[in-house]
């Protein structure tokens, strides 16, 4: 990992991973999200603006950078910015996320996904390009939920709330019925 990849608290990534980040641009991933096998995050690509592609050619040639590695700010060929990912965000295998996209708290991306474009939160989200199907609860709940950030809880309030963990939010109508403690 390098000072531009940052993963918070209690996320977990199942098997190999391909995560990329320019000196330009960064992968930031929330806390408690789920990345399974495959998923490849890469916030750069190459400048075809120019001659060559190839970033050996300038370097075996020139003994320098390719061009677009030095342009500052870098075109957006090259990086369209940082990868964001919400907390309790939860990716299936062989997910691949381009540059300059943020995913929303609380989000489900399926397998095999490719994310070219920001999606919101506690959305249920699939395809190439990827894009929401549904979402997660209804509207009442994630207002609910992006309001008290659980996430952001300390572990001793986590554990005093084990009840609304075990609650399965999509049998509740009525907000004013979850305890918090």
């Amino acid at each position: 990992m390098t000072n531009n990849i940052i993963i918070g608290k209690g996320t977990i990534i199942n098997g190999n991973k391909h995560f990329v980040a320019s000196e330009e641009s960064k992968i930031i991933i929330g806390k408690y999200c789920a990345i399974a096998n495959g998923c490849k995050i890469i916030t750069l690509n190459h400048d075809y603006n120019y001659p060559a592609i190839q970033g050996t050619f300038y370097n075996t040639y020139f003994n320098k950078k390719h061009p677009g590695e030095i342009k500052t700010p870098p075109n957006k060929e090259r990086t369209k910015g940082d990868v964001i990912i919400g907390n309790d965000v939860w990716i299936g295998e062989d997910v691949f996320i381009t540059s300059g996209v943020s995913i929303g708290d609380g989000c489900c991306i399926g397998a095999k996904s490719i994310v070219t474009r920001d999606l919101p939160a506690y959305s249920i989200c699939v395809g190439s390009p990827c894009k929401a199907v549904k979402k997660r609860y209804n509207e009442d709940i994630i207002k609910f939920l992006l309001k008290i950030k659980w996430w952001d809880w300390s572990d001793n309030k986590i554990k005093e709330n084990m009840n609304f963990f075990y609650t399965n939010l999509n049998d509740i109508h009525d907000i004013s019925k979850i305890i918090i403690q």
